[in-house]
């Protein structure tokens, strides 16, 4: 026999031997996965059972083992204590005496989204209307409560204030107008207008009122367009300085000082600013009463106003509204020429 056909049987034989081993592995195979799948979903169940409420326990997780950890935690433990060590971090400025009740109901409050404002209807807003009386009524207040701390007005011992005093001087001067016509058919009419002041108001008062003019010479121009815008306004004749002053008066010493021998004589006693602006405010009020056509004396304006052109315009400078004057009593001519 060939030793070679011997051996043949036993070449042929051993895959016999190995194909009886893979059904065995393939089965281990099938048992290993289907353990494994079924292992995964009963750990999914227990990891997602929910816990009772109320029960105080708190499910944690660990990465590395099958089974979820649980943890005790006091029933009482309010939620709100996780955000301690977050305001520890970051504190608030809270009340020393809050309730720790009111601190929680606080803290609550201020996790709740911004309630939306109401839309606001805007209303339009008032503006004050200013007066115009207002503006000259304050700057006379002020230059009165100048002269009652002056030293040389309190040597004459007002009884009150200074404004009480002229205010009640200055009504007690239009209740006594001076004579306008026919002052020149005698002397004594002459002598009693060339005294009026004297005989109106006594010598305290005059000697009060140079005084005035000498020391205040800086105020008289801005003490006297106040009394003038006052008076000229019918809405301001209820303020304290133009309540009771009659008009008709005004007009008669405005005559006075523009047309009589004592008003001119008295006013060339004084300095030439005072004498300027006094004319001046004496002008306006007889164009007022020829406008209302209330000019019962007649007097004509034209040589007044050229004659006070020509003196503000050779020594003028001194007055502070020069221009504002000679602007007005250029108008004037206009209209009178």
């Amino acid at each position: 026999m060939d030793p070679s056909e011997a051996k043949k049987p036993d070449i042929i034989s051993s895959p016999k031997k190995k194909s009886k081993l893979i059904p065995a592995i393939l089965f281990f195979l099938v048992l290993a996965t289907i353990g494994g799948i079924s292992f995964y979903f009963s750990s999914v169940v227990k990891t997602t059972d929910p816990v009772p409420p109320g029960s105080g326990h708190t499910i944690t997780s660990a990465p590395d083992l099958p089974e979820p950890i649980i943890i005790e935690q006091p029933p009482e433990t309010d939620v709100l204590e996780t955000i301690a060590p977050v305001e520890t971090q970051h504190p608030l400025p809270l009340d020393p005496v809050t309730n720790p009740t009111e601190t929680q109901e606080t803290k609550e409050i201020h996790t709740d989204p911004p309630t939306p404002l109401p839309e606001l209807t805007l209303k339009p807003q008032v503006t004050e209307e200013i007066s115009i009386c207002d503006k000259p009524t304050r700057q006379l207040d002020e230059f009165y409560k100048h002269l009652d701390k002056q030293p040389y007005i309190a040597s004459f011992e007002l009884s009150g204030s200074s404004q009480n005093h002229f205010t009640a001087l200055i009504k007690k001067l239009l209740a006594n107008p001076p004579q306008v016509t026919r002052e020149s058919d005698d002397l004594y009419t002459i002598l009693k207008n060339t005294a009026h002041f004297f005989r109106i108001s006594g010598k305290d008062n005059i000697l009060m009122m140079k005084g005035i003019l000498d020391r205040e010479k800086g105020s008289l121009e801005q003490i006297l367009a106040d009394y003038h815008l006052l008076i000229i306004n019918p809405d301001c004749s209820t303020t304290t300085y133009c309540s009771g002053i009659d008009r008709e008066a005004l007009y008669e010493y405005a005559c006075f000082f523009l047309n009589t021998m004592g008003g001119r004589l008295y006013l060339f006693r004084r300095d030439s600013l005072s004498r300027m602006v006094v004319t001046y405010y004496a002008v306006l009020l007889v164009d007022l009463a020829n406008t209302e056509n209330n000019n019962r004396h007649g007097i004509a304006l034209k040589p007044a106003v050229d004659m006070l052109i020509s003196e503000m315009e050779t020594g003028g400078s001194t007055l502070k509204h020069l221009e504002l004057y000679l602007d007005t009593l250029y108008d004037l001519k206009e209209k009178y020429q």
